[in-house]
């Protein structure tokens, strides 16, 4: 996860923060250290051990302060790695403090005790067996100078105990260290772990929560929304920003709402449900509880609904039902149906019956032909199968079914315009794309041809050079739809002619939509109707 990598990066420059101001905090008490070695020779300051203001003592002195303030800018400046700083720090400490020592009188001076905070410092910056490397190396160190002054004869007394108390101690401190850095780690990794945890726990709630379709809004208790999730913001039409938002500023009604619940609120935690109006747009279900485990807590959480939604989606329940009503009284009519036209069928052919009757029964068998015709419609949108996308060269399809559809209507040559772009491949089920042609062919024919006019489709197919989206125009120079009636047009059972199903257009959208694609209509500028069949731009769509 981002937010994990995100965390681990944090935690990382955290942890290199920590180590370098521990280094700059050692690197301020060697200066002052060396600033107060200095000062003991530049003032003959000689109550510590045997210190003599000679040139040697002097020399050291400004050395040690002119290290000791390179590590401090050093240090700030982050040139060098901090392993190699350390190292090289704690090698010279324990060298000049050694120095130090000797000239000023050997370890009964007192200044070898200042070799332990560099060492338990360096200790704690690089824990491990790298402590016990730096206790060695300031044991040894005094213990050299105390050899080294004991027999050129540089002290007069020496004091081997106090040295390998001094020892021990350096050896107890890296110890020491070792063991609080153990720990360090050992709370710093759980720490991290539960860091970790805590930043996946924050990010699965946030997708969560946004991918709720309900709105989730959390206030504290000043009305300052603390949390709000993308189907809450869509529905009050805010930003993602809610720094210093209030509910009050959003939507006024849901702030008298959230009002009225806190004057109502006793100490039950109780839920309750508000109409929230919305000017110009359909009113929010609001749904109000308590947040908080404490009984002085103040939040709150709402949950929106939008009415227009939870309307739409209880319609779309009613029509799956009637839908499915609706196919079995269509296989159940289809029996006697089928027995009426045949009586029909039977009385037309008896020899008996006179032209009147004859009329009635032809009648009857047209009437029946259109019945079923419905029925069959019905069936056919009941058990529609899925869609199986395919590439389909454009032109070449179309001409395959212009040759089909001429043939079967007996039509002249001339009654189509065929425009297609070159090398124009669309992606959408053969079958689905053969019965939405035929409906919207079949119908420019019959409109056009009851009014009289010489039928003329152009069939228009191109891409959109922006959005790399292809479409197929179907249009005619019939009189068009009224724009009462555009509305209706895709609706089920809604015809203008009496020998219509109603089915034809609502069916031809639904395969469209089952594709990826779309089915819209257009009136041309010259009255003629223009049926757009919008593709998928891809087998995935």
């Amino acid at each position: 996860m981002s937010q994990t990598k995100s965390y681990n990066r944090r935690k990382d420059d955290q942890k290199g923060s920590h180590q370098l101001r521990s280094l700059q905090l050692l690197n301020a008490y060697r200066l002052i250290i060396a600033i107060l070695l200095f000062s003991f020779n530049y003032f003959e300051i000689t109550f510590i051990g045997r210190i003599q203001p000679d040139s040697q003592y002097f020399l050291l002195s400004s050395f040690y302060l002119a290290f000791s303030l390179l590590c401090f800018f050093i240090s700030s400046s982050k040139i060098f790695k901090l392993i190699a700083q350390v190292h090289t720090n704690v090698l010279i400490d324990v060298i000049s403090i050694a120095i130090f020592t000797l000239m000023s009188g050997g370890i009964s001076s007192g200044l070898g005790t200042l070799i332990l905070a560099p060492i338990a410092g360096a200790s704690l910056l690089i824990p491990g067996q790298t402590a016990l490397l730096f206790a060695s190396y300031g044991t040894v160190a005094l213990i050299l100078q105390e050899l080294y002054g004991d027999i050129s004869g540089y002290i007069n007394s020496t004091s081997y105990s106090q040295t390998g108390l001094i020892g021990i101690a350096l050896f107890a401190t890296a110890f020491l260290a070792i063991t609080l850095a153990r720990r360090v780690s050992d709370s710093t990794a759980l720490a991290e772990r539960r860091g970790i945890d805590l930043a996946n726990l924050s990010q699965l709630n946030e997708h969560l929560i946004n991918r709720i379709d309900s709105g989730i809004i959390v206030i504290d208790e000043k009305d300052s929304i603390r949390l709000m999730n993308r189907s809450a913001s869509k529905l009050l039409n805010t930003g993602e920003n809610i720094h210093n938002l209030h509910l009050q500023s959003i939507l006024p009604s849901l702030h008298s709402a959230h009002k009225q619940w806190l004057d109502s609120l006793g100490k039950r935690n109780e839920t309750k449900i508000y109409d929230i109006p919305r000017p110009n747009q359909p009113p929010l279900k609001a749904r109000i509880s308590k947040v908080g485990a404490r009984a002085e807590d103040r939040g709150s959480v709402i949950y929106l609904s939008d009415t227009s939604e939870i309307n739409q989606q209880i319609q779309e329940t009613k029509l799956a039902s009637l839908g499915r009503l609706t196919a079995s009284i269509a296989h159940e009519i289809r029996n006697p149906l089928g027995a009426i036209s045949h009586a029909a069928q039977l009385l037309d052919e008896s020899e008996n019956v006179s032209e009147d009757n004859r009329r009635l029964t032809n009648i009857i068998h047209d009437q029946t032909n259109r019945l079923n015709s419905i029925i069959e419609s019905v069936l056919r949108l009941s058990r529609k199968q899925d869609a199986c996308l395919e590439e389909i060269p454009l032109e070449k399809w179309m001409q395959k079914f212009i040759k089909e559809f001429t043939e079967f209507n007996q039509l002249s040559s001339d009654w189509y315009i065929l425009d297609i772009e070159n090398h124009l491949t669309v992606y959408s089920d053969p079958n689905h794309l053969h019965q939405t042609m035929w409906n919207i062919c079949t119908n420019a024919i019959k409109h056009t041809f009851d009014n009289n006019q010489n039928v003329t489709v152009k069939l228009k197919g191109y891409k959109n050079s922006t959005t790399l989206i292809s479409y197929l125009d179907i249009i005619d120079n019939g009189p068009g739809v009224n724009p009462d009636n555009q509305e209706k047009l895709f609706e089920p059972f809604y015809t203008t002619s009496s020998s219509g199903t109603g089915l034809g257009l609502y069916i031809s959208r639904e395969l469209c939509l089952s594709t990826g694609g779309d089915l819209t209509y257009n009136r041309t500028r010259q009255g003629g109707s223009c049926f757009r069949i919008r593709f998928a731009n891809s087998k995935q769509y």
